[in-house]
């Protein structure tokens, strides 16, 4: 058998099963649109908060306005105790707490320390950071004017103060991320996690489904070699427009910023998706049914974003499940797209992660070859 022959026989089989052309075509273009609506605010912003004001003086309620008036926070209510504080709080009225303590303004003009205690919940890392940013922002510019106040009236000169209490100027810039938003930071890495999932899920069933209809692919009629060329081909056609669209199109669209060039991501988009479709193919190799291919590719996707270190930081990650997760194409992939299209590395930058998948590319498919034959042998 030629191998157009082969190839038109692969083309007929992946697309008369409904299953496969939903999850790589169907699911792709979805995913592409629904995904990123959670994240579409961009920033964290009106997060509904409480006060308890033990204090009750011009300074407590000065600090109670500026708080309210930053974007971040909107200070919901004022409690006068922390018990109808923490109801609300267990109601889930409020998000966060920020306790006045009693005498704070004597305590200050005292010059005693005072501690401003600021709860949130923990667990919504966005969230606790721009409440506690939002206080600690309010709370130092309310002390900084106390001080110069202070020193103003100890007859230091304007000039004066400005230089003893600002002696050099902090700019800050959110490297990578100027805006700080949801979209900058989560997107780019899991547009390339949802290719790779889709992907895998699609060989799987592929794979798993040509031997549940007992169709003999690789006998003597049917090079091996021709079968998985035509699958290199058909797959990775799809995925390459799919992976255009994604990081072009989609990136614009969502206003993602990307700062690699056409050429360098075909080049590294297509060792991606060898890599990827080597695994796939590995994969859809060992599934005795097709029907396993989804939960087992789906049940992996929290380890793969975890283990990733752009959700969770590598180093606070055991370095042995660091080295056994990039085994997984997606992760060596996502470490790679981020940098040449988010941190504007230049393609020799990653010539890491390319090799891992290059090399992963050959490994498993050596590894499909292996199975396969045995199977049919």
């Amino acid at each position: 058998m030629s191998f157009l022959k082969v190839f038109m026989q692969e083309v007929r089989t992946l697309f008369s099963d409904f299953a496969i052309i939903l999850t790589i075509i169907g699911g792709v273009l979805l995913y592409a649109f629904f995904y990123p609506q959670p994240y579409s605010k961009e920033n964290v912003t009106s997060l509904q908060i409480g006060v308890i004001d033990n204090d009750r003086t011009t300074l407590s309620r000065d600090i109670i306005l500026k708080l309210d008036a930053t974007p971040s926070v909107d200070v919901k209510r004022v409690y006068m105790s922390q018990k109808d504080a923490k109801e609300a709080i267990q109601n889930k009225e409020i998000t966060a707490l920020v306790l006045l303590p009693k005498d704070m303004k004597k305590d200050i003009a005292l010059k005693k320390q005072v501690v401003i205690p600021v709860g949130a919940d923990g667990s919504y890392f966005l969230i606790y950071g721009g409440v506690l940013e939002a206080a600690m922002r309010t709370i130092l510019t309310e002390a900084a004017g106390i001080k110069i106040a202070n020193l103003l009236v100890k007859g230091v000169p304007l000039e004066g103060v400005k230089k003893q209490y600002t002696p050099f100027s902090l700019q800050t810039i959110n490297l990578f991320n100027p805006q700080n938003s949801y979209t900058q930071y989560i997107l780019p890495a899991v547009f390339i996690l949802i290719l790779h999932q889709t992907l895998l899920i699609g060989l799987g069933i592929f794979g798993g489904g040509v031997r549940e209809r007992a169709y003999k692919e690789y006998d003597y009629d049917v090079p091996l070699g021709y079968t998985l060329l035509s699958r290199y081909f058909i797959f990775g056609g799809i995925f390459f427009i799919h992976l255009l669209f994604y990081l072009g199109f989609a990136f614009d669209f969502f206003e993602v910023r990307h700062l690699a060039g056409i050429g360098d991501i075909i080049a590294f988009g297509l060792v991606f998706l060898f890599a990827t479709i080597s695994f796939g193919v590995f994969l859809g190799s060992l599934f005795p049914v097709r029907e396993m291919a989804t939960p087992v590719v789906l049940f992996s996707s929290l380890p793969v974003v975890f283990s990733a270190g752009f959700v969770w930081p590598l180093e606070a990650l055991p370095q042995t499940l660091v080295m056994i997760s990039k085994l997984i194409p997606a992760v060596p992939a996502m470490d790679g797209f981020l940098k040449l299209n988010q941190m504007g590395a230049s393609l020799d930058m990653i010539s890491s992660e390319a090799s891992i998948l290059f090399f992963e590319g050959i490994v498993y498919l050596l590894l499909a070859v292996v199975v396969l034959k045995r199977k049919n042998s």
